[in-house]
């Protein structure tokens, strides 16, 4: 081979060698980079790797809760049912209660209307009571008197009684013997006593009332009211019965 060739030859070579070398240098350089990066990217897989161990059994956890959790739900479900149940009988219930309710005030206020009345009623039948007792004791107080008449106590009182009695006019019309029995009890029901005192004189019968005033009797006549001595007598108590 010409040398000139072989020179020009060689230089190309080495040339070549030298590109090789820094091709080669530069692809190791970038290798050795590969390499470090693979390294950091296996630590990378690793902790993902950790993480996605945790993760799976953070969902498995989470997928148990939600298990849990579906479970509670369905059994809130049952429960909202039953107690929609529940609420429908108590609203029933209520409803029901309502209307009793109504129906108690209703029959409170007739109640109360019974009652105002049943109020009037006793009060009016307090007031008859003691009406009633008023007269009672009236009637007491003239059964007393009646019970226990007495004589008039002095002329005066007879006289006095004879011209309030209207026995002598009212009864005019009466026989004599009646119109005497007729003031003898008119004198009782004012508490007197003015008995009838009857006695024949040939065959004639005389009537007239009597009055016992202390030591003294007098005749009383029913027709005219007029009082006549007529004897004395022993003296007697003002009361034949004593109260």
């Amino acid at each position: 081979m010409n040398k000139w060739i072989a020179i020009p030859v060689i230089a190309v070579l080495a040339v070549a060698v030298v590109v090789v070398g820094l091709f080669l240098w530069q692809q190791t350089s970038k290798l050795g980079e590969a390499e470090s990066e693979i390294v950091a990217l296996e630590g990378n897989i690793t902790t993902l790797e950790g993480n996605i161990s945790t993760l799976e059994t953070e969902l498995a956890e989470s997928k148990a809760t939600v298990s849990t959790l579906e479970a509670d739900l369905r059994t809130a479900n049952s429960e909202i049912v039953a107690l929609e149940g529940d609420v429908a009988t108590l609203e029933g219930n209520i409803s029901t209660l309502e209307t009793e309710l109504a129906e108690s005030e209703a029959r409170v206020s007739i109640l109360e209307a019974d009652l105002v009345t049943a109020n009037a009623k006793i009060e009016d039948l307090q007031a008859d009571l003691s009406t009633q007792r008023n007269i009672n004791l009236a009637l007491s107080e003239e059964l007393k008197t009646v019970t226990y008449p007495r004589h008039f106590e002095s002329l005066a009182e007879l006289v006095d009684w004879l011209q309030e009695d209207d026995t002598d006019t009212r009864y005019a019309g009466e026989p004599l013997l009646q119109q005497a029995f007729i003031l003898q009890v008119r004198a009782l029901r004012d508490g007197y006593l003015l008995p009838v005192s009857l006695y024949v004189e040939d065959e004639l019968l005389w009537v007239s009332n009597s009055a016992v005033i202390g030591d003294s009797m007098y005749i009383v006549s029913p027709t005219d009211d007029s009082v006549v001595w007529y004897t004395h007598i022993f003296p007697i108590p003002s009361r034949p019965i004593a109260r």
